[in-house]
């Protein structure tokens, strides 16, 4: 006789899955009848032949035309033998069997996925054995199916032994390039992030998935990264001011402009400068830092830092004058 399969549910966390984990599953399972072992009967009873069946265990039923149909004996189940009326056991109620709760520590191990169904022989049902002809017959027990539930996790997804994670990059590193921390099942590590990376671009991180219940060895699956660019909603002056700094330089006509720096592009000439407010370098020393900076950038102050005819003429005269009177001096 084999006793009947239990079924039972337990949750899990994203890392236990990854990992491995050992849970403790109550259940309550039919176990042997310790008062009668098996039996069914009370100290000193024994079992009789059925006197409805006739010990065959089935009933013989004529119908009209000469038919006869069998079917199971009602009172003795089919067995063939009956216990004596008063004679079960007290315990088991002449079950042979009864519901114990017990601890079952099951092993999971690393890899498992949602859905998945651990099998653990022998830890199921006892059979009923108070109910059949032959209590002492060889006997079985069942098993008991453990039913997962992995629970999702905030940072990471898997598909299959993959481990998937998205990172998120500031707009100026996925220019620049750089180097960033992205957390892993082990801890987290560092890795590059090449210069003009967008949105949706990936780098696999070899071994560092999940276990692999399929594979002999052991082996693992990998830790796909997808990037995703962080676009700032809102620009300060100084970030605007810079951005378009920048589409200006990579000639983007088609950006929105707002800071309206075109007006400072073009240099004035020596006739827009001469007496006139900014012809001269103390006239921009107070300017903001980006506007100074994209004057640099541009070359536009260069023309106010550069002497004019006029200066360089009367330079020329000063120094003249001032020769003659340190040679008369020195006389």
């Amino acid at each position: 006789m084999v006793g009947e399969n239990i079924e039972v549910q337990t949750n899990i966390s994203f890392m236990d899955a990854a990992k491995g984990v050992q849970k403790d599953i109550a259940v309550t399972p039919l176990v042997q009848c310790k008062t009668c072992s098996g039996n069914g009967l009370k100290k000193g009873m024994s079992r009789s032949q059925c006197k409805a069946c006739e010990g065959t265990g089935t009933r013989v039923h004529f119908m009209q035309g000469g038919f006869q149909m069998a079917s199971t004996c009602s009172s003795c189940g089919g067995q063939g033998v009956t216990i004596p009326k008063g004679g079960e056991c007290g315990a088991c109620r002449g079950n042979g069997a009864v519901r114990e709760r017990r601890t079952v520590t099951v092993d999971i191990p690393g890899g498992v996925e949602d859905g998945m169904r651990l099998r653990v022989m022998g830890e199921g049902d006892h059979p009923p054995t108070g109910q059949a002809a032959n209590p002492k017959a060889r006997s079985e027990k069942g098993d008991l199916y453990v039913f997962i539930r992995v629970a999702p996790d905030a940072k990471f997804a898997r598909n299959g032994s993959d481990v998937l994670y998205t990172a998120s990059i500031p707009l100026t590193t996925a220019v620049l390039g750089g180097e960033i921390s992205v957390p892993t099942l082990d801890g987290e590590v560092k890795v590059k992030v090449a210069t003009g990376t967008g949105t949706g671009d990936k780098i696999t991180l070899s071994g560092m998935g999940m276990n692999k219940l399929s594979s002999k060895r052991g082996n693992n699956g990998d830790l796909r990264v997808e990037f995703k660019v962080q676009m700032p909603k809102y620009l300060s002056v100084n970030q605007r001011t810079i951005i378009e700094m920048l589409a200006d330089e990579m000639g983007d006509k088609s950006a929105k402009r707002i800071m309206n720096l075109n007006q400072y592009k073009e240099a004035p000439t020596a006739k827009d400068t001469s007496g006139k407010p900014g012809s001269s370098a103390d006239d921009h020393k107070d300017e903001g830092f980006l506007r100074n900076m994209w004057h640099s950038v541009t070359g536009q102050h260069d023309h106010l830092n550069k002497p004019t005819e006029e200066q360089k003429k009367k330079n020329g005269d000063d120094q003249q004058e001032q020769e003659p009177k340190k040679a008369s001096g020195s006389g």
